[in-house]
């Protein structure tokens, strides 16, 4: 079982990516339209938008509860590794289904009390990562 999941994690990460890749991508021009796209392509591409967002947040948290919690939980919780293989593989066939109602009802209720302190902690962490990354750009000679 050790081996199921950094294949499953690996595969994830992948189909994430590929399906990223197609969902960014511009939808057709219509001919109807003269050359803009469709309303009903531009409809699909949001929610796909959205799906693909919610896949990549709960894949994030996902992460990071394995990177903090993951040897602690294993020491007490029988057959851990098995229920990971389950959630990921439920993940990987779900894809945007399934990561959706996850976020929603999950995620989204546990992160909104924070997001006014996040919002500008992480505002301020950006302003001030420009800002050092500018004054590296000044020669010192």
């Amino acid at each position: 079982m050790p081996l199921v999941v950094p294949a499953l994690r690996l595969l994830m990460v992948f189909l994430n990516v590929y399906e990223t890749f197609k969902t960014l991508k511009p939808p057709p021009p219509s001919v109807r339209r003269g050359g803009q796209p469709s309303i009903r392509a531009l409809t699909q591409r949001k929610r796909d938008l959205k799906g693909c967002l919610a896949v990549w947040v709960v894949w994030c948290c996902y992460a990071a509860y394995e990177r903090t919690f993951d040897r602690i939980v294993g020491i007490f919780v029988p057959f851990y590794s098995e229920i990971k293989s389950v959630f990921v593989l439920f993940l990987l066939l779900t894809r945007a289904k399934g990561a959706e109602p996850l976020f929603l009802h999950v995620l989204r209720p546990f992160i909104k009390p924070y997001a006014a302190v996040v919002d500008p902690t992480l505002e301020l962490t950006r302003d001030l990562g420009d800002f050092f990354f500018a004054l590296l750009q000044v020669p010192l000679d």
